[in-house]
């Protein structure tokens, strides 16, 4: 009888396949406990190979781990005949777990069948040894084999299902435990039934038939190695399968929570989900809804448009974003705000488009009640400057007759008296012109004639206007044209009436003895039109309020107020209507530059300047001659010293 003894290194790799087998097992049986139809089938066929792996592996490598005086090959039919026997157990085990409640026959017929079928699996694989010896069994060791088969076969099945029913239980301690007491127990299958065969020495001169192979050491571990790898596989896909449904789920919790719509959709733009607020909001059917159903419940108004700009957005593969009415589940309609997304694969392929609609009803009317607010306001204002602009024209008027004699002669304090009333009268029109010049702007009933107008003609007749204050505050005054081709793209009235204010502020904020000057350079498409001063200069943390209305920098206590502060805010408006802009530049006691930005006109030739400036100019010049060139005569002395 030859001796038998068993490689330590082999045993400990064939329990470590046999403990992975089972916690394959356990977590492939979690996943079809927690799985249905198509995708639960194949989680079952998974699992019986796995387990069946486990088992078989453990049982072959057992068989690898026997160590005998002669070398010993093995029949690959009856091998492949083993694992079918070990596939056939790990079925019947399948069967059993994955019922919700398995009772106690249930498991008892189970465990009997899928013992015997593991026994099967271990005396077949026992079957296909080829050596120079024969094997004969213990019939008592090969019926104790079997029960201990049956009996690890019920402790298998009551503590797989023990294991996944309990969310307490899983644990990964709790179920490596458990695979290892599996993999102990099944390897005690294998080491009963080796244990129910002896060997005799054959015939010296046998040889191995061909087909078989040689059981080496080298040959365990590959096969140890290889299940274990295959093993591991599957326990990684059951774990990236939980995180997967783990994550869908808190996404789509997330979506069915969201407070406004979500929706998918194809790369041809139909629609294949909508979340929960959708169906909610429009009392719409997921059949109503999917594909292009959806568009059924858009206002009518709405409708072409948004279809055809989604069938846009969709064709030229861009981002969407559109407002839209939505009719509610009660008949009314609500304004939404939707914005949609294209998703690409690595080849930059779109594969899907994710959208959201947002309520933005509220905003809405918010937006239109401030626009009728702001449309009273305006107008409120207008018909107010409107009202007191007749009786201040009447003072004025009066005042005039009076300081011409018509009453009689005034002496020299009368004269002062009226002198003032006229210069007050005066300061509060202006006051009232820029409150309805404001409200005509604000309101959007400004009316521009944009044409081209020579630069350097328009700051000319403007800077006429100016020259009296000018002199009469004793600046310094310079002026750097543009040259007589360069114009610009703007209203005259407009634009005159912008530089006039700034000129004014100038003259305003700057002290005796400083200087202003007024420059134009053209840039690229553009012409720059600044107004420089000496003054007082607008500290850092007021740049930013100057052009909001009713705002003033700051006055030193020496000076007059004059004005409401809503200059540069007209200025500005006015400037936007026209495609320019308004910047500023100001050191804080050093003075400021406000720089009026428009749009170039097509060049101009020398005749054509002259006819423009007829035409822009020819309403608004000066009827009264005598006082322009008394204006005129000494800004040019300041100008040219």
């Amino acid at each position: 009888m030859l001796e038998k003894s068993y490689n330590i290194a082999l045993v400990v790799f064939s329990i470590s396949v046999a403990a992975i087998g089972a916690y394959a097992t356990i977590e492939i049986a979690r996943r079809v406990r927690a799985t249905e139809g198509r995708r639960r089938q194949r989680w079952i066929y998974g699992g019986i190979v796995a387990m069946a792996l486990g088992a078989w592996s453990m049982d072959f490598v057992g068989l690898f781990a026997l160590r005998l005086t002669v070398p010993v090959w093995y029949d690959i039919l009856l091998v492949i005949a083993s694992f079918l026997a070990a596939v056939m157990g790990s079925a019947i085990a399948f069967f059993v777990i994955n019922r919700d409640s398995a009772r106690f026959s249930l498991l008892t017929v189970g465990s009997v069948f899928m013992g015997v079928a593991f026994a099967v699996m271990h005396y077949t694989g026992m079957a296909g040894m080829r050596m120079a010896a024969t094997m004969v069994y213990d019939p008592f060791v090969v019926a104790a084999s079997l029960l201990i088969a049956i009996a690890v076969s019920y402790n298998a099945l009551t503590l797989i299902q023990y294991v996944i029913a309990d969310p307490e239980r899983r644990m990964w301690v709790g179920k490596a435990a458990a695979s290892v007491f599996l993999g102990l127990t099944f390897f005690g299958i294998a080491f009963a039934g080796t244990s129910a065969a002896h060997f005799t020495p054959a015939a010296i001169n046998w040889k191995p038939a061909d087909g078989l192979v040689l059981g080496t050491f080298r040959l365990g571990v590959t096969i140890s190695i290889i299940s274990i790898l295959l093993l591991a596989i599957a326990i990684a896909a059951t774990q990236v399968e939980r995180w997967s449904i783990a994550t869908k789920s808190k996404f789509e919790n997330l979506l069915e929570l969201a407070p406004q719509i979500v929706w998918f959709a194809q790369p041809d733009g139909s629609i294949t989900y909508c979340n929960q607020y959708w169906y909610d909001y429009t009392g719409l059917s997921e059949m109503e809804t999917l594909g292009y159903g959806w568009t059924t419940a858009i206002h009518p108004d709405d409708h072409d448009r948004v279809v055809m700009s989604w069938h846009s957005a969709v064709k030229d593969g861009k981002d969407y974003e559109t407002e839209l009415r939505l009719r509610q589940n009660d008949g009314s309609y609500s304004w939404f705000l939707t914005r949609s997304r294209p998703g690409r694969d690595e080849s930059g392929k779109i594969n899907a488009w994710l959208g959201i609609a947002v309520d933005i009803g509220e905003r809405k009317k918010a937006e239109e009640e401030a626009l009728a607010a702001s449309q009273a306001k305006s107008e409120f204002l207008a018909s107010m400057s409107h009202e007191l602009r007749t009786p201040l024209n009447a003072i004025g008027g009066y005042a005039e007759l009076l300081a011409m004699g018509i009453r009689g002669s005034l002496n020299a304090d009368q004269a002062q008296d009226i002198a003032r009333i006229r210069r007050s009268q005066k300061h509060l029109l202006t006051l009232i012109n820029d409150v309805l010049n404001f409200a005509k702007v604000d309101a959007g009933q400004a009316e521009y004639r944009l044409t081209a107008v020579p630069v350097d003609e328009a700051l000319h007749d403007t800077e006429s206007m100016i020259a009296p204050q000018i002199l009469a505050k004793g600046l310094k005054y310079s002026f750097k044209a543009a040259g007589r081709t360069a114009s610009v793209l703007a209203d005259p009235e407009k634009l005159q009436q912008i530089v006039l204010n700034l000129l004014s502020n100038a003259v305003k904020f700057t002290d005796s003895g400083g200087s202003i000057t007024l420059s134009a350079t053209p840039r690229g498409n553009c012409v720059d039109i600044a107004v420089a001063d000496t003054g007082a200069g607008i500290a850092s943390d007021k740049l930013e309020k100057v052009f909001d209305p009713f705002v003033q920098a700051e006055r030193r206590l020496n000076q007059p107020a004059q004005g409401v502060g809503l200059g540069l805010a007209i200025s500005r408006d006015l400037a936007h209507a026209m495609d320019g802009e308004i910047t500023l530049q100001s050191t804080f006691g050093k003075g400021s530059t406000f720089t009026l930005s428009l749009p170039r006109a097509p060049r101009m030739n020398a005749a054509d300047v002259a006819a423009a400036t007829a035409a822009a100019l020819g309403d608004e010049q000066p009827t009264d001659p005598p006082a322009t060139e008394l204006a005129d005569r000494p800004l040019q002395e300041a100008t040219h010293p």
